[in-house]
């Protein structure tokens, strides 16, 4: 059996349960599947066992000692995990049952903490000089690593003597469907995933108020969950202060496979994250599934997102007229031509079919 654990993610989620598990199970391993989150998921199966815990109703503390006695009373082979909070765990039960542990990295943390963290610049080194310290302990213990992007790094994989498994986040194939230009809502756009500041939001909902002067039946669609409740107000507070209320709908989290029809649905993608340490590092998802969908993509060029072979019109991050004018231009200008190559690549080679290989190869030598 194989215990796949997380602790900050939706049960649902597109990395670990519709491409890695599935890939998995394809193999004929079981799984015992633990989450943590406000969900009444439940995805228990052939093979699946998914067990949830209220993340409103427990802590993390108590999460993990229940995931603890789970994983005693039924041993697993191999532990994968998801989150470095869940390496003291992993590595508790090796010591004690010789378990095998997979740990996969979807963010560079010490980019985040130096994103996120509210201490000035010398206590926040220091956090993250500790942060770091504090995994290489965990990671002699380990036995492969995943990374979700290139530039992840963490506490230093390759000077410890790891060759971390690059699985990046592309999209399934069986999500990519014919182009219907002339179907999508006109004069739409669409951006899903975390809803918070470094993303770039506000600078969006900014770039409307100059938008409808030019495009006045312009929509903005946005589907995912907030990083806080208090930017969930500010953003509210942004859209009304700014006589937006017509041109944007913010909706909850939905369920990955649901986001597809929205997707296909908007004419424009838009990636409007600002220039930050977690921006430069991270590949955003969306890429590639609005290349998929068929959407035109804007992209602030930050990160990673300039080395792929795509066609996207950038602008300057954090620059509101300049993503407003990226917009316009874009709106008045469909390239059909730009839409159908970047899902051609996406079916020809930024697609997930490669990376199920790698996983399947990693299980089969860890598995034993």
């Amino acid at each position: 059996m194989i215990a796949v654990i997380s602790c900050s993610h939706f049960p649902d989620d597109e990395r670990i349960y519709h491409k890695e598990i599935q890939a998995i199970l394809e193999q004929g391993y079981s799984i015992k599947y633990f989450t943590f989150a406000e969900s009444k998921i439940d995805l228990t199966d052939i093979n699946i066992i998914h067990l949830n815990y209220d993340n409103l109703e427990i802590s993390l503390k108590t999460y993990l000692m229940l995931v603890e006695e789970e994983l005693i009373n039924d041993l697993p082979k191999v532990i994968h995990l998801h989150e470095p909070e869940l390496l003291p765990l992993a590595v508790k039960l090796k010591k004690a049952y010789n378990i095998k542990i997979i740990y996969d990295v979807h963010e560079d943390y010490p980019s985040m903490i130096d994103t996120f963290s509210r201490l000035k610049a010398p206590l926040r080194d220091i956090k993250i000089r500790y942060w770091k310290l504090k995994e290489r302990r965990f990671l002699k213990y380990v036995d492969e690593i995943f990374i979700a992007s290139p530039g992840v790094t963490n506490s230093g994989f390759f000077e410890q003597g790891f060759t971390p498994i690059l699985l990046e986040n592309y999209p399934l194939k069986k999500f990519i469907k014919k182009i219907n230009i002339n179907s999508k809502k006109k004069n739409s756009l669409i951006y899903h995933g975390n809803i918070a500041p470094e993303r770039g939001i506000s600078e969006l909902i900014k770039s409307l108020s100059i938008i409808v002067k030019e495009v006045p039946d312009v929509s903005l669609s946005i589907y995912g969950g907030f990083r806080t409740r208090s930017y969930r107000k500010e953003l509210f507070k942004l859209i009304d202060f700014l006589k937006l209320d017509n041109h944007v709908s913010i909706n909850n989290h939905i369920k990955h496979e649901d986001v597809w029809q929205y997707l296909r649905e908007n004419v424009i993608g838009v990636i409007p994250f600002n220039d930050n340490s977690l921006t430069k590092i991270n590949t955003p998802t969306k890429l590639f599934e609005y290349m998929a969908a068929g959407c035109h993509i804007i992209s602030s060029s930050v990160g990673p997102v300039t080395r792929y072979d795509a066609r996207i019109n950038f602008f300057r991050p954090g620059d509101v007229s300049s993503l407003a004018s990226s917009i316009i231009a874009t709106l008045n200008n469909i390239v059909e031509d730009d839409i159908l190559y970047n899902q051609a690549k996406v079916q020809s080679t930024y697609n997930w079919d490669k990376n199920k290989k790698k996983i399947k190869e990693t299980y089969s030598k860890v598995y034993k």
